[in-house]
């Protein structure tokens, strides 16, 4: 690999980082759905025949992002907040890193976007991304607000391209990256 193709591998991997990184987290923080950041029910990965996520919440395997979710909402329903308008959680990412793993990812790539995109160009990039930060649990918005209890939290993720949103001419929305794997640990 030149010089010129890892620089590009570089600044795409820690772009993409960054743009999941930020979805994912709002999206936990707003208790919105985060299913749709998963290889699972996306066409190209399903045509090719590709299993779904491998999930592992504190070393409990979990079968789909939905059940994942039913453990998000669960973490916000804390048993010491019996007013359920006061129930929150907040994931507060501190720092991230990105490594690509294998720049020319191919499985269930369409014809079209292995002609059209080289292991150079940063597209079909593979990644293994850990996060970490603070999880807090109770009734404050802002630092400094009450909050009965916080645990470190370490994700790890593998992320592979979006066939389905890439492919697309001028694609602007929807997630490049999907999951193919995630272990989520708190402590």
């Amino acid at each position: 690999m030149s010089a010129n193709s890892h620089e590009t591998n570089v600044r795409c991997s820690c772009e993409a980082a960054k743009s999941f990184v930020d979805w994912y987290y709002r999206q936990v923080n707003d208790a919105k759905s985060v299913s749709p950041g998963y290889v699972n029910g996306h066409a190209a990965y399903d045509r090719a025949g590709h299993p779904p996520a491998d999930i592992c919440i504190n070393g409990l395997v979990v079968a789909t992002p939905q059940e994942w979710e039913k453990l998000l909402e669960q973490q916000r329903q804390a048993p010491k907040q019996p007013d359920p308008n006061k129930r929150r959680v907040r994931y507060e990412v501190e720092g991230y890193d990105v490594h690509v793993i294998n720049a020319d990812y191919r499985f269930g790539a369409p014809q079209k976007m292995l002609d059209l995109h080289s292991p150079t160009d940063g597209v079909r990039m593979m990644m293994v991304l850990s996060v970490a930060g603070t999880v807090y649990f109770g009734t404050g918005r802002n630092k400094g607000d009450e909050y009965w209890e916080k645990q470190n939290f370490h994700d790890r993720f593998i992320l592979v391209p979006n066939w389905d949103v890439i492919e697309k001419p001028g694609a602007r929305h929807g997630r490049k990256y999907l999951i193919i794997s995630h272990n989520y640990r708190a402590n």
